[in-house]
């Protein structure tokens, strides 16, 4: 069941992510429906989350439905116990918006990736993807963060599922998340792939 609280619709179990644009850095919280008309409740998902503070604002991203919804939100109280629970504010500042020309498919899918200039290969996984682009996460090492910036050409290729050998594509790197563990990549194709669904 979503719920839909000043023009935003969320779902309880749904995953939020809170971006922190000055440092380049993405903590997750899982989002468990309001207690009241005036507030939200969130579970923080992550170690960095635990620091912050009541008081402190919150830019969050979140997928529902097929769209991206990003809210602004203040966090009003901090609840320790049984478990440590944030109660941020009715988001404010709340925008949906469908982010790509295609729909992404939510998917599990090996890749590898190539940094072209720089010759380095690095694996990671293809969490979502459509004929215009995909998201990958790979594990935050020192090879993986070097391997990447922002508007860099890259190579993507994998085995993909229904369709035999392998598969490559040209693609500029559109965004790059933090979190404690992982490297998040936004990767926008040079052209539109024929191997990713639909196929008409």
């Amino acid at each position: 069941m979503g719920i839909d609280k000043g023009g935003l619709k969320l779902q309880r179990g749904a995953l939020l992510r809170f971006v922190d644009e000055d440092k380049g850095e993405v903590t997750e919280g899982l989002f468990i429906g309001p207690e009241d008309n005036s507030d939200f409740v969130v579970v923080p998902l992550s170690e960095t989350m635990l620091k912050k503070k009541e008081g402190e604002s919150l830019n969050a991203r979140c997928s529902f439905q097929g769209d991206m919804v990003e809210f602004r939100s203040t966090i009003v109280e901090i609840i320790d116990r049984p478990v440590r629970l944030w109660r941020i504010q009715v988001p404010t500042d709340v925008n949906t918006f469908d982010l790509r020309d295609h729909k992404r498919i939510q998917c599990s899918v090996s890749a590898n990736i190539e940094a072209i200039h720089r010759g380095q290969f690095v694996t990671g996984i293809i969490r979502d993807i459509s004929k215009s682009g995909a998201r990958c996460m790979f594990q935050r090492t020192e090879d993986a963060e070097n391997a990447f910036e922002m508007d860099q050409k890259i190579t993507l290729r994998c085995t993909f599922p229904g369709i035999p050998g392998e598969q490559s594509t040209l693609g500029t790197i559109t965004e790059i998340l933090k979190s404690e563990a992982e490297l998040s990549i936004g990767i926008q194709f040079a052209e539109s792939v024929w191997w990713v669904p639909p196929y008409h």
